[in-house]
């Protein structure tokens, strides 16, 4: 009896060393074997849509972001051979951006043969789902007699990786208002408005660009600033100018203050 019960206990001991060997290399082999899903291994698992992008990783599927829409792309003359390039751009992403917050474009000028005669590359911070102008002042361009600047292109580059963003961002978080318009002020033209924080944030470095046009919604100017900063609740006067007199006496003006993250300080 004693030799069953001394062979069922060293049957036990040995069972129970190697279920604690087995325990012991699953334990450093199953990490190997079955890796949990990440945003970093490349390829597409968990959660994910695409190839480490989606659900809950930071980075945005190209899939899932929704195009820039570029409305109009217009020259505008400002002196002799010098010309302001202007461009309405909608970004109905609401809770997403590029990695740094900003798009890179190309200006394409069009002569009356529908030769290119000016491209003017370029980068832009894009607010959250929102309509904005891009605008490039005094670019010189020549042409020769009879020819002229038949059409302008703006081409939006996709060459960023998006990433997941506040939505919070997309709001209105700036009003304007006493838009106050002098053609000829002291021989310049002149513009100001008050720019109203609607928000207990403070935003610093804002982008502020002015279109105006005529009753035929032809643009005739274009301006750009950079309010340096707007406190809680505050307002600032922002003031354009143009170094001669406008043609029109009552433009119809479109103003718009820029905010996205990299504006916004908590």
């Amino acid at each position: 009896m004693n030799s069953s019960w001394r062979q069922s206990r060293k049957f036990a001991f040995i069972a129970t060393f190697i279920l604690v060997i087995i325990g012991l290399v699953a334990y450093k082999v199953y990490p190997y074997i079955n890796k949990p899903a990440t945003c970093f291994d490349n390829k597409q698992n968990g959660d994910e849509r695409g190839s480490d992008c989606g659900g809950s990783c930071k980075l945005v599927c190209i899939t899932d972001v929704i195009p820039l829409d570029v409305k109009y792309a217009k020259a505008v003359a400002t002196d002799a051979g010098l010309y302001d390039l202007a461009a309405l751009v909608e970004n109905r992403n609401k809770d997403k951006d590029t990695h740094d917050g900003n798009i890179d474009y190309t200006f394409f000028v069009y002569d009356k043969s529908g030769s290119v005669i000016k491209t003017i590359p370029g980068s832009v911070t894009i607010p959250l789902g929102q309509t904005f102008p891009i605008i490039v002042q005094n670019v010189p361009i020549t042409l020769s007699a009879g020819n002229d600047i038949s059409n302008v292109v703006l081409k939006i580059e996709n060459n960023k990786p998006w990433q997941a963003q506040d939505s919070a961002y997309a709001n209105s978080f700036l009003k304007v208002t006493n838009i106050d318009f002098k053609r000829n002020f002291n021989n310049i033209s002149q513009l100001k408005v008050s720019v109203k924080n609607l928000t207990k944030a403070y935003f610093r470095n804002i982008p502020v660009n002015v279109l105006l046009f005529d009753s035929n919604h032809n643009l005739i100017a274009t301006n750009s600033t950079i309010l340096k900063d707007i406190q809680s609740s505050g307002s600032e006067d922002v003031v354009f100018t143009w170094r001669s007199p406008l043609s029109l006496t009552d433009p119809k003006i479109e103003v718009y203050p820029v905010i996205t993250p990299y504006t916004y300080i908590k």
